[in-house]
């Protein structure tokens, strides 16, 4: 009996280890000149991260642009709607502020797609 159940604890071993192996492999890196693939975020502000990735910003602006978003997760957290919505124009401000001017356009133009492409609520 032992040795039954060792043996098909071996088995369901030998079939299990390859594939959770397999499960942890590291993505295959993208070729010299090809694009990330877009990323979706999901939630409040979706629409200005997914703006924001297209904008090929440096470690610096990406590192200064998630602490505000941070910030004002943490201003957020409990408020009231006006509060919310004068925490998010003051985002939009900081956020501003980090970006070039070059890259500022973008992000309104970019923004201005997304609404008028958004489906009608």
């Amino acid at each position: 009996m032992f040795i039954r159940f060792m043996a098909a604890a071996a088995l369901a071993g030998a079939i299990a280890i390859p594939t959770v192996a397999g499960a942890q492999s590291t993505p295959v890196p993208l070729a010299p000149g090809a694009a990330a693939p877009q990323v979706r975020h999901h939630g409040h502000h979706g629409a200005l991260r997914t703006a924001l990735n297209g904008l090929g910003l440096s470690a610096g602006q990406r590192s200064q642009i998630d602490q505000a978003f941070a910030q004002a997760r943490v201003a957020n957290k409990g408020a009231d709607k006006a509060t919310r919505r004068a925490d998010r124009t003051k985002l939009r401000a900081q956020i501003d502020a980090i970006l070039t001017p070059a890259q500022r356009a973008q992000l309104k133009t970019t923004l201005q797609q997304e609404r008028r492409n958004r489906p009608a609520a």
